[in-house]
């Protein structure tokens, strides 16, 4: 179970570098694998799934921050290069 979790994880990861709606397509996929895994909770996941697995939370973690710290600074660059070329 955790595999799927895993993958779709990575397939998450990976739909960073593409559209919006990929990203939102990754999350429903991510999404409904959590729904799953909390109804068959029967199973015992192993240490290194769980490590595996919170190390690709913490990358993607990380890139969302990037991403927002370009989206909450590009208007700030965009309006001090406008003003440059004046």
């Amino acid at each position: 179970m955790l595999d799927t979790i895993y993958s779709s994880l990575k397939r998450l990861e990976n739909s960073f570098m593409l559209s919006y709606r990929e990203v939102t397509k990754e999350t429903e996929c991510l999404k409904d694998a959590l729904d799953n895994f909390n109804n068959n909770a029967e199973e015992q996941p192993s240490k290194s799934e769980v490590f595996n697995i919170a190390k690709s939370i913490d990358k993607l973690s990380i890139k969302n921050e990037y991403k927002l710290n370009l989206i909450r600074d590009f208007p700030e660059y965009f309006s001090n290069s406008k003003y440059r070329k004046k």
